[in-house]
């Protein structure tokens, strides 16, 4: 094998190691929030609803950056082929593994800022409506002590 396809299949192997690094990493620490979350008497269920749409912005950049990447990483390939192959600045096929990663990441984070505002739950919507009940109550309370 030649010096350049084991450069470029290190690269690979590198990337890819990156890659299920980032995987590993992101759910250890949601493990960890986890954990963390039910030690303090809270029910992380509940609390997965409302932060859907944010993991959402957070898979997107992860993706576009991987993007990003792998396009900075193969974009030399382009520089060790023959003159014969005349690419205008140094682009070909070689740049899609790292864009088509880079392109699902921009719609993922598109698709965060178009989503409309996220509607609540059943259980939360009703401790809100009892908080208002509450709130109403105290205001009318205080009211008919003044009158008074």
């Amino acid at each position: 094998m030649s010096a350049n396809v084991i450069l470029v299949l290190g690269g690979w192997l590198i990337a890819l190691a990156i890659f299920f690094a980032f995987i590993v990493l992101i759910r250890y620490l949601q493990h960890k929030e986890r954990m963390a979350m039910i030690s303090h008497g809270l029910t992380p269920d509940n609390m997965s609803n409302r932060r859907r749409s944010r993991g959402i912005l957070r898979a997107g950049l992860i993706t576009a950056m991987i993007g990003v990447t792998l396009t900075a990483g193969l974009y030399p390939i382009g520089f060790f082929l023959p003159q014969f192959y005349n690419a205008p600045l140094h682009l070909g096929p070689w740049l899609l593994p790292g864009l088509i990663p880079f392109g699902v990441g921009l719609a993922l984070v598109s698709s965060y800022y178009l989503e409309p505002a996220s509607v609540s739950t059943g259980e939360e919507r009703s401790e809100q409506e009892k908080n208002k009940v509450i709130q109403l109550n105290a205001k009318h309370e205080r009211e008919s002590g003044e009158k008074r």
